[in-house]
């Protein structure tokens, strides 16, 4: 019993000499990587992941160290390393991240992304979701209309992709390609309340514009025939019953929902421009009551 007590004893000494060694090798690591020795850090990572691999914070900073030295390669030795030893890859890119977020240095995760996307393809989607979130926190437009038109071929009915994407397409002024994307998700979901009110605005700033035009060019003219006026009119009214009645119809299922003071003002002005002063009368008696109520 004693010998086995002392076996047991030792082994138990041996662990705190590893741990305590294990230590002094990660302070010394550290110490390499804050003085930007990256090979130097690399080598004391090495040790201490074959003594700990699945310590996720040495592949991070391993993958940060290879990165300063664009050495692809030892990226993704790590990244493999990591995944043969059941390290989640969520908790590397998220580690990753927050690092060079830190350490201002951005552009290496990103650059992590797609070397993982393009050296090992069937986790594409997976980095996909991952790059998307990176480049709408950037405000990247550009590059999130392409990861949302790769995610789009596997996922075409994601309204949450598509709307990306149609938000994306508007920063960009491509206004035309960000109502498609916005009539897509109306027609895989007649309720979406985001579709609902930027078809609306869409399509009633677009009338607006119109109108403004059309009422430009009629006021130039210096005497105005009969023929003129009548055209003036027509077109006048084929706005008004296309384009404005379009944009009500979809503000008025967004309004159902749930009404805003900016909304309830767009139908004002639309039934205005249409005429229709009951719903005009009734939109305006019930702001005013909204405001009166404490």
């Amino acid at each position: 019993m004693r010998k086995i007590a002392v076996i047991l004893l030792f082994g138990v000494v041996c662990s705190l000499q590893a741990a305590v060694l294990n230590e002094k090798l990660y302070r010394k690591a550290e110490a390499h990587f804050n003085n930007r020795e990256w090979g130097e850090a690399l080598s004391m990572y090495n040790i201490l992941l074959a003594e700990n691999p699945k310590e996720v914070k040495l592949y991070v900073s391993s993958v940060v160290a290879a990165s300063y030295l664009e050495a692809p390669q030892s990226i993704m030795h790590y990244v493999e390393l990591s995944e043969r030893n059941g390290v989640p890859l969520d908790s590397l890119f998220v580690g990753v991240d927050a690092l060079t977020m830190k350490l201002q240095k951005s552009k290496m995760y990103e650059n992590m992304l797609l070397l993982i996307k393009r050296e090992q393809p069937w986790l594409k989607k997976l980095i996909n979701t991952y790059l998307i979130r990176f480049y709408r926190f950037r405000n990247e437009a550009p590059h999130i209309v392409e990861i949302s038109d790769e995610l789009l071929t596997m996922f075409p009915d994601d309204e949450r992709l598509l709307k990306l994407k149609g938000d994306a397409l508007l920063e960009q002024g491509e206004d035309v390609k960000s109502f498609d994307c916005y009539k897509q998700i109306y027609r895989k979901d007649s309720t979406n309340r985001d579709a609902l009110i930027f078809l609306g605005n869409f399509i009633y700033s677009r009338g607006t514009e119109q109108l403004k035009e059309l009422e430009m060019r009629y006021d130039s003219l210096p005497s105005p025939t009969r023929m003129q006026y009548a055209t003036y009119k027509w077109e006048k009214n084929k706005i008004l019953n296309t384009d404005f009645r379009e944009a009500a119809y979809y503000l008025e299922k967004a309004d159902k929902q749930y009404t805003t003071p900016y909304l309830r003002k767009t139908l004002y002005s639309i039934y205005t421009r249409l005429a229709e002063v009951g719903k005009a009368e009734m939109i305006s008696n019930e702001s005013k009551s909204q405001k009166k109520s404490p």
